[in-house]
């Protein structure tokens, strides 16, 4: 009997250490900002996979929402909001890769939920992966953004004309990538880009200021953390939700940020 208790104190250990189950659930009334890239399948055994989240995956976690009453928004709804309802979440996808369309969109209709799509304007592939990929995936096409936003459950943003971490440029550039992939984003839409997300969540106040005066109304980070009123719409936390993980990591993170210590 004692050797049985020690096993079970080893293994609750162990699995306490591997997932946050034990730490407090977070407010229904702070919004979960998700953030995805890819949804594909996985190529081989690339470290570049916790981008992709596989399709039967996204869908698991689509219906989960779906089954527990989770209200969707673009992000750009949600920070404008003066009251946020409990269980409301955003989907963002960064990059807009292809697959977005493909894979994530007919998801997203069959539940009818929203999301937000950061695009790279004039891009053509993610090439500034190439270094961490033996692939390179096609971006969206004006064809499926204008399919997509017609549906009137995506809105379209912008993470600079060529996915550039703004800290390291200077401030000609910096306006430059903020401004003309603004306007190459309401080129393709025909509608006001109001949402950014800044590249490699690489921001300083220099960078916020410059985004908010080109005229976006709110920004997407990379740190973790939820929304809720009265934070800075122009450094709006997400969770991060990786090709890499499983249902169980996606649960604790949508209830309590953190999947592991």
């Amino acid at each position: 009997m004692i050797y049985f208790l020690i096993f079970l104190f080893i293994l609750i250990l162990i699995i306490s250490l591997r997932y946050n189950w034990w730490r407090i659930p977070q407010s229904y009334k702070k919004a979960r900002v998700l953030m995805y890239h890819s949804i594909r399948e996985h190529v081989g055994n690339e470290k570049h996979n916790k981008w992709r989240v596989k399709p039967q995956d996204f869908e698991k976690q689509m219906n989960w929402f779906y089954k527990n009453n989770w209200k969707s928004f673009t992000i750009s709804e949600l920070s404008k909001l003066d009251e946020i309802p409990e269980k409301s979440f955003v989907i963002t996808f960064d990059d807009g890769y292809e697959d977005n369309y493909l894979n994530a969109f007919p998801i997203l209709k069959k539940y009818d939920f929203k999301a937000t799509i950061y695009l790279v304007p004039n891009q053509k592939t993610n090439h500034w992966e190439e270094k961490n990929t033996s692939v390179l995936s096609n971006l969206l096409n004006e064809k499926q953004i204008l399919e997509m936003l017609n549906s009137g459950l995506i809105e379209f943003g912008s993470h600079t004309l060529s996915h550039v971490n703004l800290s390291t440029i200077n401030d000609e550039q910096l306006l430059n990538e903020l401004k003309k992939s603004k306007e190459e984003v309401e080129k393709i839409t025909n509608k006001e880009c109001e949402a950014f997300a800044y590249p490699y969540g690489k921001f300083d106040d220099k960078i916020v200021q410059a985004v908010k005066n080109v005229g976006y109304k709110n920004a997407t980070v990379v740190k973790r953390g939820l929304f809720e009123e009265n934070d800075d719409v122009f450094t709006i936390k997400r969770v991060g939700i990786l090709g890499t993980e499983n249902f169980v990591d996606f649960l604790l993170k949508v209830s309590r940020v953190r999947n592991k210590l």
